[in-house]
């Protein structure tokens, strides 16, 4: 069961704006090959009245097929060369390596200030959860590129929470696709690419901006072009701004988080396993995370276990202390799994290769099989010699006729 990267956020706000004439907001969005922090970049786009940025990637790994249907891209293979393809139009994709595609994109955004006499840029992007500003963070310390980054951009802005407590009077949902419809009258918009999400973000932006400069709340006055300065935008942004220092920081949380999932994996080996219904699994995926976010791994457990082996009672309190925010039913499957498990420790047994039940689409034949199939078709050959006498070298050699010629000498022979 493939799970999305829950993100921790441990960001707190507390970016200062000193002279607002000084930034500058870009919307930026990306497309990934998943929704997992192990996925890559396959698209990067940026958003300004007067320029956009618009680059693909070559990912390393395939794309999913979640995000295959999200994105409408694919990863195809054309004799020794792999290639981003478009499912809607089914043309090839010119890609980039992922550093020089970040290296462009830096590149513009330092262009774009330079163009419009601003010393950093505020990056605006619509999302539920932080990934992408994670996943951004993740290849620019891959590539030794933040740095220079962090020399352009001030910080990220989420266009969610930016329209959620601006129209959280008037509206329920906050999607792309709602506060298009609602605040710009645009409807049967296509989401699929980062280019339209990273312009929906900015003009969504400017919108409220306006609506909240002109003192008009409801938003529901369609405005279009470049009519709020700058400085607006910034200071409307400022209280929403988190640093790049804090999306460090929630990145490495997020790391943490996952290597002590991984590292509970070894207590619900069986529940996680495919041999389960979806049901357990789910529960032991929920059960896992919970255990990880209260700061708790194996080695966490295995002292526990060590301290208390002969007073369960003990190990047991010691373990629900540590879970305050579950229900007592919760606490004691949870606990009555960890006890089970180190009184009886199953050996996790390494998947086969190359599949669960076949051992791969292909199975490889080995040479000695080869050898046994070619000698076989040459006595299948030899058996099935012609029926005529080979005079030249004394052998009678009987050839099986053909069938169609045996149906003819039947026929003939009836007719006589």
């Amino acid at each position: 069961m493939v799970q999305n990267t829950e993100i921790v956020d441990v960001s707190n706000n507390t970016v200062t704006l000193d002279n607002l004439s000084d930034y500058m907001v870009i919307g930026w969005d990306i497309d990934t090959t998943g929704r997992r922090l192990l996925d890559e970049i396959c698209h990067i786009a940026g958003h300004t009245p007067n320029s956009q940025f618009n680059q693909y990637i070559m990912p390393h790994n395939d794309i999913d097929q979640v995000a295959r249907r999200r994105h409408l891209l694919c990863t195809i293979t054309m004799g020794r060369f792999r290639a981003l393809k478009d499912i809607k139009n089914n043309k090839t994709l010119k890609s980039k390596s992922e550093i020089s595609a970040l290296a462009e994109f830096i590149e513009w955004l330092e262009q774009m200030l330079k163009d419009n006499g601003k010393k950093m840029a505020i990056l605006v992007c619509h999302e539920v959860s932080k990934f992408n500003t994670c996943l951004l963070i993740k290849s620019l310390l891959a590539y030794n590129l933040l740095d220079k980054f962090s020399e352009v951009v001030k910080g990220f802005a989420n266009c969610h929470s930016f329209a959620q407590t601006h129209c959280q009077d008037t509206m329920v949902m906050f999607s792309l696709r709602v506060l298009s419809k609602v605040l710009l009258d645009k409807d049967h918009i296509d989401t699929s690419k980062a280019t339209d999400r990273a312009k929906l973000a900015y003009d969504i932006v400017q919108h409220l901006c306006v609506t909240l400069e002109s003192g008009n709340d409801d938003g529901k006055e369609v405005v279009t072009g470049s009519e709020v300065s700058e400085e607006t935008k910034a200071k409307a942004l400022s209280t929403f701004l988190t640093s790049i220092d804090n999306e460090v920081q929630t990145l490495h949380s997020t790391q943490e988080l996952l290597a002590r999932q991984k590292s509970l994996n070894t207590v619900y080996h069986k529940s996680l396993s495919y041999q389960t219904s979806t049901l357990d699994r789910k529960k032991a995926i929920s059960y896992r995370n919970s255990i990880a976010k209260a700061n708790i791994d194996y080695i966490t457990l295995q002292s526990l276990w060590t301290e208390n082996k002969e007073n369960k009672d003990g190990f047991k309190d010691a373990v629900k202390d540590k879970l305050p925010e579950l229900s007592d039913e919760e606490k004691e499957d949870i606990v009555s799994t960890v006890i089970m498990h180190f009184e009886n420790p199953e050996p996790v047994s390494p998947p086969p290769k190359g599949g669960r039940k076949y051992g791969g689409r292909f199975r490889r034949r080995s040479s000695s099989y080869k050898d046994n199939r070619k000698s076989i078709s040459e006595n299948d050959a030899g058996s099935l010699s012609p029926n005529s006498t080979d005079h030249a070298n004394g052998h009678n050699l009987e050839v099986e006729k053909p069938q169609n010629e045996i149906i003819k000498s039947q026929e003939n022979g009836e007719n006589n």
